[in-house]
């Protein structure tokens, strides 16, 4: 089972996208505050990061910068997940080694997961209509 540690302070949007991770078989671990983010990657050794910007402590750049700089944690890859997408944003977030750069308003909670099963390389999961 793939480990996810979702970095996000909104309490209700981290409860959406971990049942609907959890539902597809992934192990989803929480933290809400940037300064404890990169403690918390080391100590979970998770298999992606979901990674909000606007966070108490360090803001989510500073912790994906930290995070591409430390030996131990560097290879985990990042989607930073926002609800700000201003240019220079996505461009520094890509440049210091996000895997993906996705917009909060854009995106529900099935479609970050559809997003995280094509990155691992598993078959979309959803109910057949018929």
């Amino acid at each position: 089972m793939k480990k996810i540690l979702i970095v996000e302070d909104d309490h209700s949007l981290y409860k959406m996208y971990a049942t609907e991770l959890e539902f597809r078989g992934y192990s989803v671990v929480w933290e809400e505050n940037g300064d404890l983010a990169i403690d918390r990657a080391e100590k979970e050794n998770p298999a992606l990061i979901l990674l909000d910007i606007m966070l108490p402590g360090k803001d989510g750049l500073t912790i994906l910068s930290e995070l591409k700089s430390s030996a131990a944690i560097r290879d985990i890859p990042v989607f930073v997940i926002t609800n700000f997408g201003e240019e220079g944003n996505i461009k520094k977030a890509i440049e210091t080694g996000a895997a993906d750069f996705l917009l909060k308003y854009k995106i529900v909670p099935s479609e970050l997961a559809d997003k995280v099963d094509e990155f691992f390389g598993n078959k979309k999961r959803g109910v057949p209509i018929t």
